[in-house]
């Protein structure tokens, strides 16, 4: 098990069948944290650069643009206030609930948003999706859960690595309940 501070010696690399990007920690990524002190501090984190953010919310715009032009051939629909409300309202609110998704790494814990679990003390790990992505949901011993939707951890390697590494020590001491589909996808 690597020292909770410095997270070393680092666990070797592990597969990421989600991801194929390489994304680096950058100085100040490692901030809000909701895990106890004693687990140790974030040493890795991921979240989705602010730009693509914005990129997807006026892509968003476009395609119910889209919706409401082709239907209605044209714009006869622009004086009313419904469309507008779908057209910018839900692209909005689609960016600013993407602003808290990050994924933070510590060398025995993970978090995703404000839920976090203890790598190394994982009872049960089930297969699911977050939209079209796949995610693991995840149970420790404390009764922690997180869904950790696979593309956003594996797209840091740094991060994979720690995570994957609790996830293998943790069903390899057999205390985990992991479904076949999991497994499968987590290549254990």
């Amino acid at each position: 098990m690597p020292n909770p501070t410095t997270g070393e010696p680092r666990p070797p690399t592990a597969h990421r069948g989600e991801a194929r990007a390489h994304w680096v920690t950058m100085p100040g990524d490692l901030e809000n944290s909701v895990v106890p002190l004693e687990y140790g501090p974030a040493l890795e984190a991921f979240e989705e650069p602010r730009r693509e953010k914005l990129l997807q919310a006026v892509m968003l715009i476009c395609i119910f643009l889209l919706f409401f032009i082709v239907p209605f051939r044209g714009f006869g629909w622009a004086d009313l206030w419904f469309p507008w409300l779908v057209i910018l309202g839900l692209p909005v609110l689609q960016y600013r609930k993407s602003l808290g998704d990050r994924v933070l790494a510590g060398a025995r814990w993970v978090q995703q948003r404000d839920e976090w679990i203890s790598t190394y003390e994982i009872t049960k790990i089930r297969s699911t999706t977050v939209g079209l992505n796949r995610a693991s949901k995840i149970e420790d011993v404390h009764g922690n859960k997180l869904i950790l939707v696979l593309p956003d951890a594996q797209m840091n390697p740094l991060l994979w690595n720690l995570v994957y590494n609790g996830i293998v020590h943790s069903v390899a001491y057999g205390n985990c309940d992991i479904s076949k589909a999991a497994r499968r996808i987590l290549e254990i």
